[in-house]
């Protein structure tokens, strides 16, 4: 054989192996549910401001998130179950800050939730967005793309499941239109005015609501008068954090929102701030009401804990945040009315130390052990290289 062509044979084979390793996948809900006809309830645990499932994989109990703003499974490089996973190819996904990424999909071993056992299901494979979170996967909302009807009540501590089509409909309550976009549902919303925008409802998400900052400009350009008072106040840097990384740093708007608008439905003295990511109601809107999503009709109903066709949240705004730059817990985000400011911490700082302990990784940071109404002494380093010592309680 001459030589060009064995380079070319040799080209093709290297070309095909690459193409069979690096196989693009679709995404899919089309796994298998051990039961039909079936009304199931699972104990979930609320904490911290997010819903957790016990989801059994090779007869061991792990934590998963419960996550309506992904579109799927998700386990992690480090998740303890992945071994058992079979791998399936690779798939384009989107974080909550818009970027992308080409990820490992997998997939998943029989996974057991309640009495039901889920075969089959997709899931991607991530980095994780923090280190130091303690879950080890998270349970998306493929799991209503499937046909399954969901129900989410914190009060009850309760995820209930079901394939009978006309289960929730006795249940009252304020009932919207979901839009599914890259399989995750957004409903729509009016935060101020007349002025109506489209948010994704995530409660992988602690925050009550964050609005796009661009639909934010939209919105008060729109407005007949200025939003005064509901303006808190206004600066540079970034908080929201995917899976990729923080979003890029920006024009921060701090909100008092009079009246945030779902349907029929308000709420009332919601505090919030502007992103450079999409817009979205976050988990703690769990805490006012159960959630119902219904995919045969699209349809998400909020069912509120008092009643009635408003309730007040009197949420805190967010003081501070903090983002990962090379690894180390920095100050993203820093409101000037808060207390963080008031102490001494600046958009940019980078912790170094915690009681004069060294503060060496965002993992380190994120799994600190902070007791509630504890002073803190925070040791501090600017961009410009200067060391300085604030004392902040970091849980009031």
């Amino acid at each position: 054989m001459n030589k060009p062509l064995t380079i070319l044979l040799i080209f093709l084979m290297a070309a095909l192996c690459s193409g069979c390793r690096a196989q693009q996948v679709r995404y899919s809900a089309d796994f298998d549910v051990s039961a039909s006809n079936f009304a199931d309830s699972i104990n979930i645990e609320w904490r911290d401001g997010q819903a957790y499932v016990p989801v059994e994989i090779g007869g061991d109990v792990y934590r998963f998130l419960l996550d309506t703003g992904s579109g799927q499974t998700v386990v992690y490089e480090d998740s303890p179950f992945l071994s058992l996973c079979t791998e399936a190819g690779y798939m384009l996904a989107h974080d909550a800050i818009g970027a992308t990424d080409t990820v490992r999909v997998v997939k998943m071993s029989p996974m057991t939730l309640g009495n039901l056992t889920l075969t089959g299901c997709q899931a991607t494979v991530q980095r994780r967005a923090l280190e130091g979170r303690r879950f080890d996967g998270i349970v998306g909302f493929d799991v209503v793309c499937r046909g399954l009807l969901m129900k989410i009540d914190v009060h009850r501590k309760l995820l209930v499941l079901t394939d009978r089509r006309d289960y929730f409909d006795r249940e009252e309550g304020v009932e919207v239109k979901y839009r599914l976009n890259y399989h995750v549902p957004y409903v729509v919303v009016t935060p101020f005015g007349k002025y109506i925008e489209e948010a994704l409802f995530d409660t992988g998400s602690r925050q009550f609501y964050s609005i796009n900052k661009r639909s934010f400009d939209l919105g008060e350009a729109d407005l007949l008068q200025p939003l005064g008072p509901q303006v808190e106040g206004r600066t540079i840097g970034r908080h929201a954090i995917g899976n990729y990384g923080a979003e890029p740093r920006g024009e921060v708007v701090f909100l008092a929102l009079e009246r945030l608008r779902l349907g029929n439905f308000a709420f009332t003295d919601v505090h919030t701030v502007t992103t450079q990511g999409g817009s979205h109601l976050g988990a703690a809107v769990l805490e006012q009401g159960a959630v119902v999503f219904n995919p045969r009709r699209k349809r998400m109903r909020f069912e509120p804990y008092d009643g009635g066709n408003e309730c007040r949240v009197g949420n805190k705004q967010m003081e501070i945040a903090f983002v990962a730059e090379q690894g180390m817990p920095v100050v993203g985000l820093v409101w000037e009315q808060g207390e963080p400011y008031k102490q001494g911490f600046r958009e940019g700082d980078m912790v170094v130390a915690i009681d004069d302990r060294p503060i060496r990784s965002v993992a380190q940071f994120n799994g600190w052990g902070f007791e509630r109404g504890r002073d803190y002494r925070f040791t501090l380093r600017d961009r410009d290289g200067r060391q300085r010592v604030v004392s902040w309680v970091r849980l009031p």
